[in-house]
């Protein structure tokens, strides 16, 4: 299967903050369930919002980085607390090569929306704002609810250095804790292949010890 360039996500979100007691309340229900269908991810975070000539309230743009290792351009559009986000998804290069005012290869690219997403570097003059990291941690309930939580939040300036170089989360008495909880409305490709296999699996398995006897 080949890269997933962009890809378009639809769903209804919750954001509130919570105590650290109510975050540990959910790590526990988590570690005490024994669904199969749950299981958690823990990665570092950090996220590089930008801004346009052109303010929409509803539409927020930045870079999204995953464990080190994973890299998108995001346009997240709210109506409510539905949001519709468009997920771009980049190397490491490519981002240098946005934060260098660089974006050719936007406009060179097969893909009709990396050739919109061009005219807005270029015509609604996006630049970055503001960085911040986390941990973040996705409480995975079904194929349809997340539970996020973004753990000691940092956010600072975005003053042209190095994206790239770890900041120090300074230790805090108190740790911030952010809970986004998630129903979505369609799933991810990468979700939905998952889903199709495992599926595939379960059945293959059954059919194979039903032979069996």
């Amino acid at each position: 299967m080949g890269k997933i360039l962009v890809e378009k996500l639809s769903y209804t979100e919750v954001n509130k903050n919570i105590s650290q007691a109510e975050y540990e309340k959910i790590q526990e229900e988590y570690l005490l369930s024994a669904s199969p269908e749950k299981y958690m991810i823990s990665m570092p975070v950090r996220v590089l919002m930008f801004e346009g000539v052109e303010k929409e309230p509803n539409i927020r743009y930045y870079i999204y980085e995953e464990d080190h290792t994973n890299f998108f351009f995001i346009q997240n559009q709210t109506n409510g607390h539905v949001a519709n986000k468009t997920k771009f998804s980049l190397t490491q290069e490519e981002v240098q090569k946005i934060l260098n005012g660089d974006y050719r290869f936007l406009l060179e690219s097969d893909e009709p929306a990396m050739n919109s997403l061009y005219f807005q570097f270029t015509i609604n003059k996006l630049h970055p704002t503001y960085k911040k990291e986390c941990t973040r941690k996705i409480f995975h309930q079904n194929r349809f609810l997340d539970i996020v939580i973004d753990i000691s939040i940092k956010r600072t300036p975005f003053e042209g250095s190095d994206f790239f170089s770890p900041q120090k989360l300074y230790a805090q008495k108190t740790s911030s804790f952010r809970c986004h909880t998630r129903q979505y409305l369609t799933l991810s490709k990468p979700i939905s292949s998952l889903l199709k296999y495992n599926e595939q699996l379960l059945h293959n398995q059954t059919g194979n010890a039903n032979a069996g006897r």
